[in-house]
């Protein structure tokens, strides 16, 4: 088995630069939250994560996520370090070391593994085929987008709407989508992360499975504390919600 494939180069679908989706086979996270799973990344093509970041241009995978910062880096909230994984998958895919592969039969080799949409990057950055292809015959997957107000609400079946206050939650929630929601009190209809520090970390998203979407038996939504590299930025923004 190669170390990654390549399943997707082409134009994003938020604003047509173009831009790879990478499926590392074999899966080096050392995040605790999630174990084991087959790790995927969404990257813009033409510059180095950390460049896409200081420029803006990681619009073009992230579209309009508020933990995106000012544009700039600045009051970016993300939970992603850049100089780990997505910095490392580009460097090595520059070196040619992902084979090219139809997502359909990369899908069929990563057959009953746990895979995760968009490690880094917005999964519906790529055609909704892909991941459909990808995870066909995967034994589960999790996935979350933050574009759920423009794309196709089939997208549902894949992803959680990732939701940034209680407002953004209902609105998701009524045209469809289970919801990941991060800050806030627990509410009617909601779960807390069994992953999350809050919960003492009682289950890895391996093992949990209530992020893949309305596919899975999960019918709860999902609220979880701020967390990652960016709390800080995310608990300010909270705040001046209040």
């Amino acid at each position: 088995m190669a170390a990654g494939y390549v399943i997707y180069d082409g134009p994003s679908m938020i604003d047509g630069k173009r831009v790879i989706v990478i499926a590392c086979a074999l899966d080096r996270s050392r995040n605790g939250k999630t174990g084991h799973m087959v790790q995927t990344y969404v990257l813009r093509a033409d510059m180095h994560p950390i460049e896409a970041v200081r420029t803006g241009a990681d619009a073009s995978i992230c579209g309009d996520c508020k933990h995106r910062g000012d544009g700039t880096g600045v009051g970016r909230s993300c939970y992603v370090t850049l100089a780990h994984g997505p910095s490392h998958v580009w460097r090595s895919w520059l070196r040619g070391a992902y084979v090219s592969m139809d997502p359909a039969a990369a899908g069929i080799l990563l057959a009953g593994k746990m895979i995760r949409l968009g490690t880094y990057g917005d999964p519906a950055a790529a055609p909704r085929e892909v991941w459909e292809e990808l995870v066909r015959y995967a034994e589960g997957w999790t996935g979350y987008t933050h574009q759920w107000r423009w794309i196709d609400t089939r997208w549902a079946r894949l992803v959680m709407a990732s939701a940034d206050t209680l407002d953004e939650a209902k609105a998701a929630q009524s045209v469809g989508y289970r919801t990941f929601r991060v800050g806030g009190e627990r509410e009617v209809g909601e779960l807390r992360c069994p992953a999350s520090a809050e919960m003492g970390k009682k289950a890895v998203c391996a093992d949990c499975r209530a992020c893949m979407g309305l596919a899975g038996k999960a019918r709860a939504s999902i609220v979880i504390a701020p967390h990652g590299t960016g709390a800080r930025y995310a608990r300010e923004r909270e705040l001046e919600a209040a």
